[in-house]
């Protein structure tokens, strides 16, 4: 295997397959300043940084589309409508695929809360097991 050869193999495995670059290095017997020269020469984390952004900007639109054919679903049934199969059958295939979507797609970054303002206060839960759940 020629040197060429690792390179396209090596930002194959840095871009699209996350690999860090210690394991890139073992794995194709690179040195670690053939790796950073070439990280820096190809601008790896540039390329690295668009295929993640597009994988993100994909994942939400699908999640936004999931959420249309479930909302036009609910409908049909609120209006007892037969829902069309291919509908089903596109929301049954997006929804397998949202356990690892979700693990693609970063949360939106929230402030800390404190122990105050996680939990209802004390005397609203009683009030809530009383009236509501009747216990």
């Amino acid at each position: 295997m020629t040197k060429l050869d690792k390179l396209s193999q090596a930002e194959q495995m840095y871009i699209y397959e996350n690999q860090p670059l210690d394991l890139i290095g073992k794995k194709l017997d690179l040195s670690r300043r053939t790796l950073f020269y070439w990280k820096k020469e190809y601008a790896w984390d540039k390329k690295r940084f668009a295929k993640g952004r597009e994988q993100e900007l994909f994942n939400r639109e699908l999640i936004n589309f999931a959420q249309k054919i479930m909302d036009k679903i609910s409908n049909d049934l609120d209006n007892n409508q037969q829902t069309p199969q291919a509908e089903m059958y596109s929301l049954m295939n997006i929804l397998k695929n949202l356990p690892q979507m979700k693990t693609q797609i970063p949360e939106p970054k929230q402030k800390l809360k404190s122990k105050k303002e996680e939990y209802l206060p004390e005397d609203i839960v009683k009030i809530v097991e009383r009236d509501i759940l009747g216990m």
